[in-house]
C-alpha cells in the first residue's frame, strides 16, 4: 500500500467509530482476560512468559499445570487475541488521526503513516507469539525449543515496535498541541486512548476521548 493513499483511507469518520469500537471490545474484554488469566494459574510473570528465550523454562512453567488450567491458559491465548483487535482499532487509528493533522507533505505526516503500520506489524507478531503458545500447551513437554525460542523473538521485536510507536503518539502530540493545530481535551484524549494499552481504564480514557470529536 502506497502511504499516500492513507490519507484519505480510512475516512476520518471511520478512524474515530475504530476508536470508539476499540474502547468498548476492551472494557468488554479485559475482566475476561484477567479472570482467565487467574484461572489457568501460570505460575510465571508476564516478562517470563514473554522473553525467556528458553524452551526449557517454558516448559517447567507448564509442567505444574494441570490439563483443565492448561485448557485455560488457550483460552487466556485467546483472549489476549482480542486485545490484538483492541491494538489494531485504538493505536493504529489513533496514529493515522494525529498524522493527518500535519501538513499533507510533511515528514510528520509520512512517519505517523508509518507508525500505524508498524504497529500493525507488531500486532501480527503477538497474533503468531500467541499461536505459538497455544500450540506449546497441546505438547507441554515435548514442544521443539525453537518454539521457544521464536516465540520470544517475535516478542521482543512487537515490543520494540509498539515502543516506537507509542513514543511517536506522545511526541506527535506535544508538538501539535504546542502548534494549536489539537486542543488540551484532544491532546489528553490522544494520552488517555495510549494509556488503555497498559493501564486499561476503558471509563475514563473513553470520556478523554470525546475530546477527539
Amino acid at each position: 500500500m502506497k502511504l499516500e493513499k492513507l490519507n484519505d483511507w480510512p475516512s476520518d469518520k471511520t478512524i474515530k467509530r475504530l476508536i470508539y469500537i476499540g474502547f468498548v471490545v476492551l472494557w468488554i474484554n479485559f475482566p475476561i482476560i484477567i479472570y482467565l488469566g487467574e484461572l489457568s494459574h501460570y505460575p510465571a510473570t508476564f516478562l517470563e512468559s514473554q522473553l525467556s528465550f528458553s524452551g526449557a523454562v517454558i516448559k517447567s512453567h507448564f509442567k505444574g499445570m494441570t490439563a483443565e488450567q492448561l485448557h485455560y491458559y488457550r483460552l487466556y491465548q485467546l483472549s489476549d487475541d482480542v486485545y490484538d483487535f483492541c491494538q489494531i482499532t485504538m493505536f493504529c487509528s489513533l496514529s493515522l488521526f494525529l498524522a493527518r493533522k500535519f501538513d499533507e507533505d510533511s515528514a510528520w505526516r509520512k512517519t505517523g503513516f508509518k507508525m500505524a503500520i508498524i504497529g500493525l506489524i507488531g500486532t501480527i507478531c503477538d497474533l503468531i507469539e500467541n499461536s505459538l503458545l497455544i500450540m506449546m500447551t497441546f505438547d507441554p513437554q515435548g514442544f521443539p525449543d525453537s518454539w521457544a525460542i521464536a516465540h520470544s523473538c517475535l516478542a521482543t521485536f512487537k515490543f520494540t515496535l509498539w515502543g516506537i510507536q507509542a513514543v511517536w503518539i506522545v511526541w506527535a502530540g506535544i508538538k501539535l498541541f504546542k502548534k494549536d493545530i489539537i486542543t488540551k481535551k484532544t491532546f489528553l484524549a490522544a494520552i488517555g486512548v495510549l494509556a488503555s494499552q497498559q493501564w486499561p481504564t476503558p471509563f475514563v480514557a473513553l470520556a478523554l476521548a470525546l475530546g477527539i470529536y
